[in-house]
């Protein structure tokens, strides 16, 4: 019986870190793509790129990896053998896809008229705090506020702030291609990089 439910427990959370790492991930290629469609400057670079890997796909992902166990995964029936892992995603994934990609884009486009670097501050930032809300939601079809909490994903998402915050705000903002963001800037990107997080928390809610 133990056996069983850490099996479970392992499978669950590979799901919830694939589940991350594909919504994730299409909406940075969402991006990219639409911008290059749009005819529009690139809204992040290359080392921007791998940046927002790093934080955001990097120490969130894994923290999920060691999510607790929901309190209904022995009440579940056996899965199929031919079950792909991928199941009960595809929706998660695009819609999240597709959010990302027009907030991320919108404000993008927004900020183009002040400057391209402000721009891509802003579109980073965006897109960085987008992924960390999105990872709360990927962790069960249940709302949030009903699971234990997951300590390490708090932290993992904290120090993902606080090493954005430090490229943002120190030297490092020149390699990187960046500039200091206001305290308006910071209310518009809170508010639209949290609304793939309050549409799905939503959803639950009135699922359930």
């Amino acid at each position: 019986v133990d056996a069983v439910r850490e099996g479970r427990v392992i499978y669950d959370n590979i799901k919830k870190f694939v589940r991350f790492l594909l919504s994730a991930n299409l909406g940075e290629i969402g991006v990219i793509l639409f911008s290059l469609l749009l005819g529009l400057p690139l809204p992040l670079l290359p080392l921007q790129l791998l940046w927002v890997n790093l934080v955001t796909d990097g120490l969130p992902a894994l923290a999920l990896g060691v999510d607790k166990p929901n309190e209904n995964v022995m009440k579940r029936k056996p899965r199929s053998k031919d079950e792909t892992i991928l199941k009960g995603m595809f929706w998660f994934i695009f819609i999240s896809g597709v959010l990302g990609t027009i907030i991320v884009l919108g404000l993008f486009y927004l900020y183009l008229g002040q400057s391209l670097e402000k721009a891509r501050t802003v579109a980073l930032t965006t897109l960085i705090v987008f992924e960390l809300f999105i990872a709360f939601s990927t962790r069960s079809e249940s709302s949030i506020f009903k699971l234990k909490r997951n300590k390490w994903l708090w932290m993992a998402v904290l120090l993902s702030a606080v090493l954005h915050l430090i490229i943002v705000y120190t030297p490092l903002n020149v390699a990187f291609k960046l500039v200091p963001l206001i305290l308006g800037d910071w209310i518009k990107i809170l508010i639209f990089g949290s609304l793939g997080f309050v549409f799905f928390e939503t959803k639950k809610l009135v699922s359930n």
